[in-house]
């Protein structure tokens, strides 16, 4: 169930509202309701920040050029295992496991974005995003669990 909320806005947050609510598609009222969700998961969730993307807005990790999708992607390969995603990507392990715990939050979303990749296939992804990077998890990947626990 939604609810309306009155909201008072400066001319110019209109101005600027319309502007990203017209290159969204959307509504005024329906481009705030996003930018407010977004605002609060990135509240929630602090090394989450969304972009514009080809895929739409997205959750990507902060300081870096991952989506959320793509850590799920390549933590799915790894049993899920913040730890081993961690070390797969030379990163810490609180990186890791802000993607996973967002992921836990909001699985639909980031199922929905991984379901739009595999129908676009990584080539035409990679018309579209020519700095994208392809992370395949070799089988031989150390699988002896000597990843640092989180």
């Amino acid at each position: 169930m939604s609810k309306v909320v009155s909201v008072r806005l400066k001319e110019d947050q209109i101005v600027r509202l319309g502007r990203h609510a017209e290159r969204m598609g959307k509504s005024h009222g329906e481009a705030a309701a996003q930018f407010i969700e977004e605002s609060m998961r990135e509240a929630e969730f602090r090394l989450i920040e969304f972009r514009d993307t080809v895929l739409g807005r997205q959750p990507y990790m902060k300081g870096s050029r991952l989506g959320v999708w793509q850590m799920i992607d390549i933590a799915r390969d790894l049993e899920m295992s913040a730890e081993r995603t961690a070390e797969y990507l030379q990163r810490p392990c609180y990186f890791a496991q802000a993607a996973l715990d967002y992921y836990q939050a909001y699985p639909e979303a980031i199922d929905k974005a991984l379901a739009k990749v595999d129908a676009i296939g990584f080539e035409e992804l990679k018309q579209m995003l020519p700095n994208i990077q392809q992370f395949v998890v070799p089988e031989s990947f150390d699988a002896d669990n000597t990843a640092k626990p989180c």
